[in-house]
Parts: structure tokens; C-alpha cells; sequence
């Protein structure tokens, strides 16, 4: 009797195994071949869309290559100090992002948002590559126009190592990263510990190298809850060069401004 209960354990048990090694085996398939939208959710808008904010602002249209144009939103502080370059998340459009205009523009700071291409009124397709390309031809383009003032390099989760890039190939007066990861790999693994996606991974942004390069200050803000991209992802970051980490205790992936520390410490910041 004992062995038969036994044997239909080691059955179900193996069942199990199998159901397990299926499933993980199709998430690795998805993930592998589906990369551009397991990571980038980008919201299309025609191109007539009119945005709507409370704050003042200037639309303008980049063209980085023929046929294609970056989308962007100016927001003017009164007595600007200089720029900040907002490099947005994986998701949606400028619509959501140039709602974070006031944290900026109220601390006597222009802020530039745009959208990536493929993203929000943005022309042409994303890549890595592309996306790097034209952050790099962006800020060039801005900085001209700020000759003489501060000009600050922002990144939040996926344009932190967009932000990054831009940093070690220009110079600017900070560079700070909100909720960054250690490079893209690192956030895969924690999501999917036994898939190999440093191997695989397409979208590698390895801001783990290119920050050992980025000669102005350095802040990053990470929070402890966060559960896209975990702390430990980012406290890995900030030692890898020297960084000012703040740590938001309680912090998720999308609500540290929610939390009055953040503004505290990015005021300091742009003082």
C-alpha cells in the first residue's frame, strides 16, 4: 500500500516537474523573441494630438535622420538656471511624462522631455542603438542653446541607462537615476533567475560600464519596495563608481515623488 501511495506521489511529482520545465521553458521563449515588447510598451498618438498640462509649454520636433523627427516638450522655469535632459521610462508616451514637469521648472530649471522613436508622436522604429544615437544628437542640439548654464542629465528606469550613455559621452553639470538597474541583464535575472540573458538579451545597456566613464557628480534614487527594478539592482550600480546613493525606504518603482525625501534630496541637487 505504502509503495503504491509512493509511486502515484513520484508520479504527480514528476508531472510537476515537467508542467514546471514547460512553462519555464515557453517564458524564456517569449522573452528571447518578444524582447522589443516584454521591455518597451510604448502608446502611439497621432499627429494631430494637442497634450494637455497645467504647466506652459513648448512643443518642438527634432529630426535626427531624413524621414524620421523626435518629438519633444519644453517646460521654462521663470529665471531658468539651466536644462534638465529627461531620458522617460519603457512605457507610454509624453502625455504621462510631462506631468513631472513642475518638479523641475518649480527648482528654477527648464526641463526637456521627448519621446523615443516608435513612442508617443516620435517617428521611425526603436532599437538600442537608435535610442542612444538620438539622445546623444538631442542633447548636443539643447546644450547649444544653454551656453553658460547648468545643464543636467536625468534618467528614470529604462532612460537611466540612456541617461548614462549620454553622460559618459558629454559632459554636464550632474547626472541623476531615478530607480536604475545595474545593466538590463541584471533586471532579467531577477525576474527569471535561470535564463542565461546576458547571452541573449538584445537590449543590453550596460550602464554598469558606461558610468565608470561619467565625470560629473552622480546621485541615484532607488526605493527599497521596488518590484520592477529591485534596490539591489541599483545599490549594485552606485558601487561600481562613486555615486551618491538616497535611498527611499518603503519607495516602488513609479511613486518616489510621492515621497517628500525625493524632493528634498533633488532640490539639494539643483540648488
Amino acid at each position: 500500500m505504502q509503495k503504491l501511495v509512493l509511486i502515484n506521489l513520484n508520479s504527480k511529482m514528476l508531472k510537476f516537474l515537467k508542467f514546471l520545465i514547460f512553462v519555464s521553458f515557453l517564458l524564456v521563449i517569449i522573452v528571447l523573441f518578444f524582447q522589443d515588447i516584454v521591455i518597451l510598451h510604448p502608446v502611439k498618438l497621432p499627429k494631430d494630438y494637442v497634450y494637455t498640462f497645467d504647466e506652459p509649454f513648448e512643443e518642438i520636433n527634432f529630426s535626427p535622420d531624413s524621414n524620421i523627427y523626435i518629438n519633444g516638450l519644453l517646460f521654462r522655469a521663470t529665471n531658468s538656471k539651466g536644462l534638465v535632459f529627461y531620458n522617460h521610462g519603457n512605457a507610454d508616451n509624453l502625455q504621462r511624462w510631462g506631468r513631472l514637469a513642475a518638479d523641475f521648472t518649480k527648482l528654477g530649471y527648464d526641463v526637456f522631455f521627448y519621446d523615443y522613436q516608435g513612442f508617443g508622436k516620435s517617428s521611425g522604429r526603436f532599437s538600442e542603438h537608435v535610442i542612444l544615437k538620438d539622445a546623444v544628437f538631442l542633447f548636443d542640439k539643447l546644450k547649444a542653446t544653454y551656453a553658460g548654464k547648468k545643464i543636467i542629465i536625468y534618467g528614470r528606469s529604462l532612460g537611466t541607462g540612456v541617461a548614462t550613455y549620454v553622460a559618459k559621452n558629454r559632459n554636464s553639470d550632474a547626472l541623476i537615476l531615478e530607480t536604475p538597474y545595474y545593466n538590463m541583464a541584471d533586471v532579467g535575472k531577477s525576474w527569471l533567475p535561470f535564463v542565461p540573458f546576458q547571452k541573449f538579451v538584445k537590449y543590453k545597456f550596460p550602464s554598469n560600464e558606461w558610468i565608470k566613464a561619467v565625470d560629473s557628480p552622480i546621485t541615484i534614487f532607488h526605493g527599497t519596495s521596488d518590484l520592477v527594478v529591485p534596490y539591489s539592482s541599483g545599490l549594485r550600480l552606485s558601487k561600481t563608481s562613486d555615486c551618491k546613493l538616497i535611498t527611499i525606504e518603503g519607495g516602488g518603482h513609479k511613486n518616489l515623488a510621492t515621497f517628500p525625501k525625493y524632493h528634498t534630496e533633488l532640490k539639494k541637487i539643483l540648488e
